[in-house]
This record gives C-alpha cells, sequence and structure tokens, in this order.
C-alpha cells in the first residue's frame, strides 16, 4: 500500500446519505456488482445508499467476519467487485482476515468502513480507534473520505468510480474508510440517477490483463526448443483457471503433443476429464523413492499459479534443480525456493498456447510416458489402498477415513459443481486422493488464512454461481468439505447461510480435533503427553445441535456416496450437514499402507 490517500471536498455539501448514494453510483459505474452489509448504528448513510443504488444488489449477514469471507467468495466465484459495509469499531478489525486473503489472492473486494469525525478521536469516545492504515499493506490503495457530505455530489461520485476502478486496476481490495457525525439517518429521498461515468464491461472483467508479448514468446520458444525434459507446474489460483475451460483443454492438447506432462494442484483450475496431459496423484509420484523419481528428472521446469499444495512438489524441485521458467503476469513473485531463471508477464493461457502451437515435437515421449504411468501407478496404490478392509479394528463404523471422503466428494462431483476445502487435511486430502479428472470447480482459501472463514466463502461462491435454496433446478452444487475444528470456526456462517437460503451440503470428517497435527514432526519429537496437551483440541462434540436451526439439516452419515446424491437430489433445507465420524488412528493406518504400496519417502 502506497498509503492513505486523503480526498479533499470539491463542492457544495450534501446530506451523508445522498453523498453516499453519489459513491456508490461511481463504484457501481467502475464494476461494483453487490455490497455485503454488517448492521450497525454509525454505518447508517452507507447501508441505506447500498438499498437505494439502482444496479447494486445487496446482501446482510449476521456479523462482520462472516459477511467479510462471504463477500470473498462473491468476489472470487464472479470476477467483480463485490463491497463490504460496516459500522466503526471492532466491526472492521474483523474484516482482516478475510482482506488479507483478498489481498494474496487477487480478489476485487471495495471495504468501506463507517468511522467516528475527528473530534471524536482519541477523547475516550466508544467504538472509535484509528482506522485509516488498519489493514496495511493488505489492500491496495486506502482513501480517507471527509466528513459525511462534506465532498459534494461530483467528488463522492467519481472517488466511488476511482475506488472501484482501482480493485480491477490493481487486483485485490480497496480500504475506504469514511468518517460521518450525527444525524446518520437520511435527510430525503433517493437522489435521481447521476450522470453515469465511463461503464466497465462486467462480462469482459478478468482477474488479469490478456497481455501477450511477442519477445516474450519468441524467448520461450527458444528455451523449449532446447529441452528434452520439460514439465509444467499449475499451483493453486493458477491464472489459467477460467470458467470456460477451452483455452486449458486447448494447453493440455498442446502439451500433450509435444509431450510435455503437467502437474495440476487440485486448486489449479486445471483439473478435468478433457484436459490433456495432467500425471495422476503427483504429489504421490513425487514422494516416491529417489531411485523411481530420478527417471522423471525434468531439464526445464515452467511454473504458473502459487506455491503448490503438496510440500513433496517444492521439496523435489530443489533436489532436483534445473531451468525454473516463472509465468507471473501479477506480479507475484511465487517462487519460494528461489529458483527462478526467467520471469514472463504475459498471459499464461496466451503466451503458452502461442509458443507451443509453433514448436512442434520437442520433448521426449519415453520421458512423458514415464511420467504418465507413474501418475497410474501411483492412483492404482490408492484405489487398492482406499479400498481395502481394515480388518484391525481401527476404524469407525463407518469404514472411512479423510482420504476416502476426499475421494467419494470428488468422485461425486458434476461439471456445475463447485467443491470449498478447508485449509487443513481437507485441501491436502483433495489434491493427493482427488482424482485429476474431478470436473468441478475446486477453491480454498490458501493464501494466507487457516481455517478461517471456510463456510461464509463457500456461501459466498454458492451465491455468484446463482445456486439457492429458491432455485427450481440447480445446476450445480457447492459442497464444502471441512474438518471439525474448522466448523466450530464459523458456526456463524452456517447460520447466516440458511438465513440467507444459500444452497450449502457441508461434509465434516469429525476427528475430535486437531487431527493434522499428527502428520507434524512434533508428533515423533514430543512425548505423548506434551503433544496431546499442546496440540490436540479434542472436544468430544458432534453437530447434530445444528440439525435443530432452522434452515439445517443434519445426518450422521454410514454411506457418504448415497447422503451426498439424496442431499444434491432433494434437499430438506437450505443447508445440509453431513457428519462422518473418523479417527487419526485409521488416518495414519492407511498412511502407512499407502507407504508400503508406493515405497514413499
Amino acid at each position: 500500500m502506497a498509503g492513505t490517500i486523503k480526498l479533499a471536498m470539491s463542492n457544495t455539501p450534501l446530506d451523508a446519505t445522498a453523498a453516499v448514494e453519489h459513491f456508490l453510483a461511481g463504484a457501481r459505474d467502475g464494476g461494483l456488482t453487490h455490497i455485503c452489509i454488517s448492521p450497525g448504528s454509525r454505518s447508517t448513510p452507507l447501508a441505506v445508499a447500498a438499498l437505494r443504488t439502482p444496479g447494486i444488489t445487496t446482501s446482510v449477514h449476521l456479523d462482520e467476519r462472516v459477511a467479510a469471507f462471504h463477500g470473498l467468495g462473491r468476489a472470487r466465484a464472479s470476477g467483480t467487485t463485490v463491497g463490504l459495509i460496516c459500522t466503526s469499531g471492532t466491526a472492521a478489525a474483523n474484516y482482516l482476515p478475510a482482506v488479507s486473503e483478498a489481498g494474496m489472492n487477487n480478489v476485487p473486494l471495495l471495504v468501506v468502513t463507517a468511522d467516528r469525525p475527528p473530534e471524536h478521536q482519541s477523547w475516550g469516545v466508544g467504538q472509535t480507534f484509528e482506522q485509516n492504515g488498519l489493514y496495511h499493506n493488505q489492500v491496495r490503495a486506502e482513501f480517507s473520505m471527509p466528513v459525511g457530505g462534506t465532498g459534494g455530489a461530483a467528488f463522492s461520485q467519481r472517488a466511488g468510480w476511482r475506488a472501484a476502478l482501482t480493485t480491477i486496476d490493481q487486483h485485490g481490495p480497496v480500504h475506504v474508510n469514511w468518517p460521518f457525525r450525527l444525524p446518520l439517518e437520511p435527510a430525503g429521498e433517493a437522489i435521481d440517477p447521476p450522470l453515469a461515468l465511463g461503464n466497465v464491461d462486467l462480462d469482459a472483467q478478468k482477474p488479469i490483463a490478456k497481455i501477450l508479448m511477442p519477445r516474450e514468446v519468441a524467448d520461450l520458444q527458444v528455451r523449449l526448443r532446447a529441452a528434452r525434459r520439460p514439465l509444467i507446474i499449475a499451483g493453486p489460483q493458477s491464472p489459467l483457471a477460467q470458467p470456460d475451460r477451452t483455452e486449458a483443454n486447448r494447453l493440455g492438447a498442446l502439451a500433450a503433443a509435444t509431450n510435455i506432462p503437467i502437474l495440476a494442484d487440485a486448486l489449479s483450475g486445471l483439473r478435468g476429464p478433457e484436459m490433456a496431459a495432467l500425471v495422476q496423484s503427483p504429489a504421490l509420484v513425487l514422494a516416491q523413492s529417489a531411485a523411481t523419481v530420478e527417471a522423471l528428472t525434468p531439464d526445464l521446469i515452467i511454473r504458473i499459479g502459487q506455491t503448490p499444495t503438496a510440500k513433496a512438489q517444492r521439496l523435489w524441485w530443489e533436489d532436483h534443480p534445473c531451468p525454473h521458467l516463472l509465468i507471473d503476469p501479477l506480479n507475484e513473485w511465487n517462487d519460494p525456493s528461489h529458483l527462478s531463471t526467467q520471469r514472463y508477464l504475459s498471459d499464461p493461457v496466451a503466451l503458452l498456447t502461442a509458443a507451443l502451437g509453433e514448436i512442434g515435437d520437442i520433448g521426449d515421449s519415453a520421458y512423458y510416458q514415464r511420467w504418465l504411468a507413474a501418475g497410474e501407478t501411483a492412483a492404482a496404490a490408492v484405489e487398492r489402498v482406499l479400498a481395502a478392509e481394515d480388518g484391525d479394528g481401527s476404524n469407525d463404523h463407518t469404514g472411512l477415513a479423510e482420504p476416502q471422503i476426499a475421494q467419494i466428494v470428488t468422485a461425486s462431483a458434476s461439471p456445475d459443481d463447485h467443491i470449498v476445502v478447508s485449509s487443513s487435511l481437507p485441501v491436502r486430502d483433495v489434491d493427493t486422493f482427488g482424482g485429476v479428472d474431478c470436473p468441478a470447480a475446486v477453491s480454498a482459501n490458501r493464501g494466507i488464512n487457516g481455517i478461517d472463514g471456510v463456510i461464509s466463502t463457500a456461501a459466498g461462491i454458492a451465491a455468484a454461481a446463482g445456486v439457492g435454496a429458491t432455485t427450481t433446478s440447480p445446476e450445480g452444487h457447492t459442497v464444502v468439505l471441512i474438518g471439525d475444528v474448522a466448523l466450530m470456526h464459523d458456526l456463524g456462517g452456517v447460520l447466516d447461510a440458511a438465513r440467507n437460503e444459500t444452497l450449502l451440503i457441508i461434509v465434516v470428517p469429525n476427528n475430535d480435533g486437531g487431527g493434522i497435527f499428527s502428520m507434524l514432526p512434533a508428533k515423533q519429537a514430543l512425548d505423548d503427553d506434551t503433544f496431546s496437551t499442546l496440540f490436540t483440541t479434542s472436544h468430544g462434540a458432534d453437530f447434530s445441535f445444528l440439525g435443530g436451526y432452522p434452515g439445517v439439516a443434519y445426518e450422521h452419515c454410514g454411506d457418504l456416496s448415497d447422503a451426498l446424491k439424496r442431499a444434491k437430489s432433494d434437499p430438506r433445507a437450505p443447508v445440509t450437514i453431513l457428519e462422518v465420524t473418523t479417527s487419526t488412528e485409521h488416518r495414519l493406518v492407511q498412511l502407512e499402507r499407502l507407504h508400503d504400496e508406493l515405497n514413499l519417502q
């Protein structure tokens, strides 16, 4: 963030609500489509103006954290700017986790926080603290508005226009802090619509500019022609991920034709049944013994998107350094191992298709086939292990562990579904055990957040996709795969989604808290009592109590596949919770068997 931009007064003062109406009219012309409102007193002019402004839809949420993550999900799924409105004080501070996630993942949020006037600051007035700079460098820009309507109509409209356009131009959140004095209620009726400003074509609005630099195409072609064993690695939030998969599928076909295998993260947006050149179970392939992996060593790596979910991928490329090309259209420098030898700013789809389309057969076909065969071997081992009976009494009555649950969720998905995974075990399980042919869009808050706001984000995604309980025949469903502790962290999101009649199916493996920590080195390094004290968050609870709330249906699953089918075909309520009792011990047994099958490192 370059610093707070203080916007000065420019013409005749207005009633505060009228000034906000002009601001939001400008923001709408700059691409703002929806506003998430958290009720409050000081934000009255903002909320009333949002409801009055034509062309902007609104939703009201139970609290600020829920609202912010809902807005994050909406903006991520739609690719358009979504606004947040809240009152002063810690209300604005509760936006921080979602704003940080938006900043990390280039999501356009327009955050408008109401504030107390200057004469209240540092004088002991309640709900008052320094809100300018609250989000620090997590936002692309920050604008400090003059008090109430003192800026006038022309200024207010253009301030909103500028703020909304900045969320798109700079690919991320923008903070507008607006102080108000009493009275907060509107002085009159809604304003006459102001003259429209340069309108954004929302259909053409994309998270990245479609730029293709000919010199970068030429440079990449030279490097590809010199390579015999190239490899493409697509990480989370890949700029290649688009609702229309035509271009991505064309890239896959070109990669197959030129013998270039693709390692696609579950969050890359590149997995799917029509995507060619994908290596199955890439994390497991790279975790095999050194002798097995050595035959797969590339002489050129092309990376797009963020750092892969699977730590095994990063460790592997650090052990097998070679020229490392980073396609980086958003100037993010996703290079955690500091291995990049060249960087391109062109659009990834355009750059790769232009370079590959003119080259012909460049790769070693035997090398390419070894990658595909290694993926098939890993996927077959997963099938054998997950299909096997335990036979040792370690499993619960359902016989399911988290890897099987992830496999069932992805296998049951349709092309119109959205799968939202929590950033603990679920995202790792979907990446490792979910098939690369999963046709659904998969997303997670993997930038900065751990388990925060998962349900609320999913509700925003569902809302943006137009899937709701009142939809007669929804074309797709939003399925959330979330751990028990993460679900507890966002119970407000469950009730908020039910209140807003947002259709969600929530699959929750309940391992009684903190199962992921048993995968860490600390489990072996510490004695059992110390580890249990510091890392195990046993709660002894299930989620049946949520089934007593309006708009929420609950089922403890014996057959998850069947329960998912029923929840999709005939939902009993807007929100359906499917709980599966699991155990960390059962998971560890399965992973040990997989280790033996694949000779993992």
